[in-house]
């Protein structure tokens, strides 16, 4: 034997003497009351019943208490251990001292009483934390697969499961540390916590689960200033799925994917500000401010940011917009759309709706509770400008909507390239749209449409029909009238129409096309609710030996649109005028 290993060995021999001389079996009850005023003081529980006390001396000194119940002073936390175990410190054991190092809570079962309509993380974490700033000092605290349950006026309003911690002891003005891991609605977590429990100091937290990454680094001011201060970086592959974890249901957060956020936040009572905030969509980057607040409940966003591009179809078609449609006996709900406040100003180079190209776009939206607003300040495209603006509104009869959408100077055969619904349309003009209407459901509301609309372009096309052709050939051969002339494509050098709308139907007031051989004129009416055309041309040669009146008619989706059966040609100065229009009600 070694002098090393018999040195060890006489060691442990006095320690077990030493041990041996004090009288356990007779301090049992001792022993256990200073167990009990150990937990109280250490971890600002109050014991309130335990089954039995057992003691261990090796191959460490512990101290075990089984089916231990406890309460904090205030009754904010409560709970019953399966089996709470004490370790007692070394040295002052020898002496007959009890001293503690580390505290076991095995299997927990803890309540958190909760401010009743509380949701959030903030709230339910405030009262424990609160009550262990109080303490003077505080033993290493470690709770192993334990349950959290949160309570409010006694109904559960959530449970953490399979809570693993670790509290490291503290003394007074030590900040409070905590690390671990826990299950909260089915997603594993791990957390780190460093608090300033009194005055002020550095504050830190990161988190990770599958659906956060998380981490901060700051400093909190003191108690008579609680403001905390530092960097934080925030990343999710979902912001949705995230924000449904925290029990935050919305219908605009649908509109995001992955978001990725670095800023520099500042923490105040309900209000935290995001200042030199960078974000990613979906590698989209938006740098700005941002501030989220709370008034009453009910939390506020607000936010001005800046970048180089967005795609804003991709947004817009996340979003679960109901389908227009007349026939759907829904009642439209605007109150699902309005839950949080937002006041949101982004301004970017250049952005994507649904494969057009803006340039120099500016886009905002601005929702309070009962109203709903979202529109393009402004954007270039296509050599020419474009702006729109939606807004609804609460009403006595269900919603108030207005829609104004104009276009100028774009050339619309530059947007048919990423544009398919052009695709058929050239020409450089301008299109406007005001539109306004109240109602309950879709049929109420495009039954009540008032508003306005029209178009003006010059030296372009149609496709999908030849009139020019057409008028060619029947001034040639009258009998090759019906010879196909839906295809190819029609030329003009100007076209306009405009439209009244009231009560649901758009009426033709001024509708004409005019190119080399031809002019062709257009009335008729288009109902909102139907979607259905009944309109009549009359298409004349220019040398006026001809006109021939033609019908277009059906739904606006595939439309018919040919030459009436009783068409005939007339030599000029002849009757062969289109009838009136027919107005539909359908």
């Amino acid at each position: 034997m070694t002098r090393r290993t018999a040195f060890l060995a006489f060691s442990f021999v006095v320690v077990i003497g030493l041990l041996g001389l004090q009288s356990w079996d007779l301090a049992r009850g001792r022993i256990e009351a200073s167990a009990v005023r150990a937990i109280e003081a250490r971890t600002g529980f109050v014991v309130k019943s335990l089954e039995r006390a057992e003691i261990a001396l090796l191959p460490l000194p512990r101290i075990s208490l089984s089916r231990v119940a406890f309460a904090q002073h205030d009754g904010a936390v409560a709970g019953e251990a399966l089996r709470v175990r004490v370790y007692p410190r070394l040295l002052p054991l020898l002496a007959g001292r009890l001293g503690f190092d580390r505290i076991d809570l095995v299997a927990p079962q803890l309540d958190i009483a909760v401010p009743a309509g509380s949701d959030g993380i903030t709230d339910w974490l405030s009262p424990p934390l609160a009550e262990l700033e109080k303490l003077r000092s505080q033993s290493r605290i470690v709770i192993r697969s334990g349950a959290l349950f949160l309570r409010a006026a006694g109904q559960v309003q959530s449970i953490v499961r399979d809570l693993n911690l670790v509290l490291d002891e503290r003394e007074l003005d030590d900040p409070l540390s905590l690390s671990g891991s826990f299950t909260w609605r089915g997603v594993s977590s791990d957390v780190s916590l460093l608090w300033p429990a009194a005055g002020g100091g550095k504050a830190a937290l990161s988190a990770s689960s599958p659906l956060l990454k998380l981490r901060f680094e700051g400093t909190r001011a003191g108690p008579g200033e609680p403001v905390i201060d530092g960097a934080l970086a925030l990343s999710t592959p979902s912001l949705p799925q995230l924000l449904d974890w925290f029990g935050e249901k919305s219908r605009l957060s649908t509109a995001l994917g992955g978001l990725t956020l670095n800023a520099d936040l500042q923490l105040k009572p309900r209000e935290a500000s995001f200042n030199n905030a960078v974000a990613s969509l979906d590698g989209d980057r938006l740098d700005g401010v941002m501030k989220l607040t709370e008034v009453d409940g009910r939390f506020a966003l607000s936010g001005t940011l800046a970048g180089a591009g967005l795609d804003l179809g991709r947004l817009i078609g996340r979003l679960p917009l109901p389908a227009i449609d007349a026939r759907d006996p829904g009642r439209l709900d605007l109150d699902g759309w309005t839950g949080r406040d937002i006041d949101l100003r982004v301004s970017v180079d250049a952005a994507r709706l649904n494969g057009a190209r803006l340039a120099d776009a500016a886009t905002y939206l601005l929702v309070k509770k009962g109203r709903f607003e979202a529109g393009l300040l402004r954007a270039s495209a296509y050599g020419g400008t474009v702006k729109a603006r939606f807004l609804a509104v609460g009403a006595p009869a269900g919603v108030d909507v207005k829609i104004q959408a104009g276009l100028d100077k774009v050339d619309f055969g530059k947007a048919a390239a990423d544009v398919p619904q052009f695709a058929r349309l050239t020409g450089t003009g301008g299109f406007q749209l005001a539109l306004d209407g109240a109602g309950g459901t879709f049929d109420e509301l495009l039954g009540g449409m008032t508003g306005r609309a029209g178009i003006n372009l010059r030296q372009g096309e149609i496709g999908g029909v030849a009139l020019a052709d057409l008028v060619r050939r029947a001034e040639r051969n009258p009998s090759q009238l019906l010879r196909d002339w839906h295809q190819g494509k029609t030329p003009f050098e100007t076209l306009t129409a405009n439209a009244g709308i009231a009560n649901g139907l758009l009426v033709l007031t001024d509708a004409q096309m005019n190119g080399a051989n031809y002019r062709l004129g257009l009335a008729g009416n288009a109902s909102l609710r139907t979607r259905q055309l009944d309109m009549r041309a009359s298409l004349a040669s220019l040398s006026g030996s001809l006109r021939l009146p033609l019908v277009l008619k059906g739904p606006v989706d595939a439309p018919f649109f040919d030459v009436e059966s009783e068409a005939f040609l007339s030599p000029t100065g002849s009757t062969g005028a289109i009838a009136a229009p027919t107005l539909i009600e359908r």
